[in-house]
């Protein structure tokens, strides 16, 4: 039986004004039935990054291990305590003594999923990075799926970049649940896909004469030029890549469902916005129409009025120089969100994959922060893991150093890259790395 991904023996490498011709490769070659049974089932994969940081005291627990304590923030998901790990002890640039700046606070997002960047300006989004794991995730595991991978959430440029493309180029978010179950479910009218398939192939004709004087630009450049000529390149080829994935999709209907499109509200409302996303991605996980996902935020607006005791916006709450009361209503703000997850897990573990398991079983959610503490500290990422996709242990607290607490005055600072987590969530998924961000090892516990 062919899949998609299978290549015919003729395959060569077409652009740049040339055709190479490949060897035999396995790829090659249709899988047998047996091959077919023994294959390991596909894993979802899916970052949120939440961004309204943490009551510290409320959100890391004490002790570690399988019998540990959950924390007040974390009481909400008791019920799947077997279905999740909390991690505790690892950021970014763990080699860096910092105390402000950069490399975390609201600006943690642009590289949560990168692990790195390089400083070219001023401006928060002044770096040069490269691939988010999650756009490495979709480039080896969203072959097979109409959208290699969801880029959602609230794009706020300089803050709330998560996924970058191999050239180090932002990806554009999708940022309501009506926008989204548009692009899921419905489908184009006959004159739109008409004038998309007429713009595509135009593109797809630019593309091709742009890329076809490159070796004659180049002897005339320097070196610096060269570079530069290569990294725009690079991301004309993407795009290339995905005009000519859209339209292998285009005469493809979308999947039917029986689920409602969200109210119009859910866009606007903080409150309807996190579960109809959730409910949502669930849903494409279900119709295998993705297997990755990048999650930015928790919703529109700064106000969290809905919950009883919280009656600040959150960024005077979260600038609350240890104030009891401010640090409370931060603690129920928690105290939602993972409200908010664990209805998340409820849904896929009651929902099937298209191989017949939970998605729970089939999947792995990493929720958590880039800024720990509301005031601009990111030395500690209060992460969660969830879900069983690919075998990883879970039901502990795995702590990899003293936990951050109010009553200090100088908190302790994770010595652990988390780009380690995101190697053990691709290896599990079954993508070929070996490295994430210069890093070869996994997290240390999930095995």
């Amino acid at each position: 039986m062919n899949k998609s991904w299978h290549l015919n023996r003729r395959e060569a490498l077409r652009g740049l004004g040339a055709i190479i011709g490949l060897p035999f490769l396995e790829a090659m070659t249709p899988l047998s039935r047996a091959a077919q049974k023994a294959a390991k089932p596909p894993v979802r994969l899916m970052w949120h990054w939440v961004g309204t940081a943490t009551n510290m005291d409320a959100w890391f627990p004490v002790d570690a291990g399988p019998d540990y304590t959950l924390s007040r923030a974390l009481k909400p998901l008791e019920r799947h305590r077997q279905h999740f790990t909390a991690i505790s002890g690892t950021r970014n640039y763990p080699e860096l003594d910092y105390g402000g700046g950069r490399e975390f606070g609201h600006n943690g997002a642009l590289h949560w999923l990168t692990c790195q960047r390089t400083i070219t300006g001023s401006g928060p989004a002044d770096i040069k990075t490269h691939s988010s794991v999650d756009q490495i995730a979709a480039k080896h595991l969203g072959g097979d799926t109409r959208f290699p991978s969801l880029q959602l959430g609230l794009y706020k440029p300089g803050f709330h970049i998560l996924s970058w493309s191999e050239s180090g180029t932002p990806l554009p978010t999708i940022d309501g649940p009506a926008k989204l179950f548009q692009q899921l479910f419905a489908a184009k009218r006959p004159a739109e896909l008409a004038a998309f398939k007429r713009n595509a192939a135009l593109n797809q004709s630019v593309l091709d004469l742009v890329t076809e004087s490159r070796q004659d630009l180049e002897r005339k450049l320097g070196k610096p030029d060269k570079e530069k000529l290569d990294q725009y390149l690079t991301s004309v080829r993407e795009l290339e890549t995905g005009i000519a994935r859209d339209l292998q999709w285009a005469d493809v209907p979308p999947v039917k469902t029986s689920a409602k499109a969200p109210a119009p509200t859910a866009d606007k409302s903080k409150e309807e916005w996190m579960p109809a996303i959730y409910k949502l991605i669930a849903l494409a996980f279900e119709a295998d129409l993705t297997r990755v996902v990048a999650l930015a935020g928790d919703g529109p607006g700064g106000s969290y009025d809905f919950i009883p005791g919280v009656v600040e916006d959150w960024h005077p709450i979260s600038h609350h120089n240890r104030n009891p009361e401010k640090l409370d209503q931060m603690a129920k703000i928690n105290e939602w969100s993972m409200t908010q997850l664990g209805g998340f897990l409820d849904t896929l573990a009651a929902s099937k994959d298209p191989e017949g398991r939970s998605l729970l079983d089939s999947s792995l959610i990493l929720t958590g922060d880039s800024m720990t503490d509301g005031q601009h500290w990111g030395g500690n990422y209060p992460l969660l893991l969830a879900g069983h996709g690919g075998g990883l242990k879970q039901g502990q607290h795995l702590k990899f150093c003293e936990n951050p607490r109010y009553d200090q005055d100088k908190w302790p600072l994770a010595s652990v890259a988390t780009a380690e987590l995101h190697l053990a969530m691709l290896k599990a998924a079954g993508a070929p790395v070996e490295t994430f961000a210069g890093y070869k090892n996994t997290l240390k516990g999930l095995a």
